[in-house]
């Protein structure tokens, strides 16, 4: 299994610390103290349409794992979708990829109609690449990337995206990295 690398010595010096509200909604957070390259794994976009993690627009990128069997992740990506929208256009992208493999594309897409979630959660991981790629200890499982595709944070299991502390944290990552680009 391939495994995640340092990307040389880079420490990451301005690090954004989560706040210990928003943490306490997690089983765990990982805060790295030095960047971390993920291993390239290609998905489905909603349309359809191959990416990786490299690809894919914006700056900072929120890149949540979920399944339709895992009820925590299907609770939380109504506040996920909350949070895309907050900061569209405002240098974070969100993520949900399906890393399941009782169903293809097409029945993930009408799974989230069936329960009124939009397809922004339809990024769809159809050749089990990612799962291949990174060790996922359990779901949901979110990392948050840099806007050089560097692995920053680690949040496993769900939360409440749209709390005032993770705005609070989102704001505060936005605000370093304009600071220090």
């Amino acid at each position: 299994m391939p495994k995640m690398v340092n990307s040389g010595d880079d420490v990451i010096e301005n690090h954004v610390e989560v706040p210990s509200d928003f943490v306490r909604q997690f089983s765990r957070v990982t805060t790295k103290r030095r960047y971390q390259d993920l291993p390239v794994a290609t998905f489905l976009s909603p349309e359809g349409k191959r990416y990786n993690w490299k690809t894919v627009s914006g700056e900072y990128k929120l890149i949540n794992f979920w399944a339709s069997w895992c009820a925590p992740c299907v609770l939380e990506l109504p506040s996920l979708e909350k949070l895309a929208k907050h900061y569209k256009g405002k240098g974070l992208d969100v993520i949900p990829i399906s890393i399941d493999t009782r169903y293809d594309h097409e029945q993930i897409k009408k799974f989230l109609y069936n329960r009124g979630i939009g397809e922004f959660a339809a990024y769809y991981d159809d050749s089990g690449e990612i799962q291949k790629a990174i060790r996922i200890a359990g779901l949901p499982t979110t990392y948050l990337l840099d806007p050089k595709g560097r692995l920053t944070h680690i949040f496993e299991g769900d939360a409440n995206w749209t709390s005032p502390s993770s705005i609070a944290f989102f704001d505060k990552v936005l605000s370093s990295s304009s600071e220090n680009p």
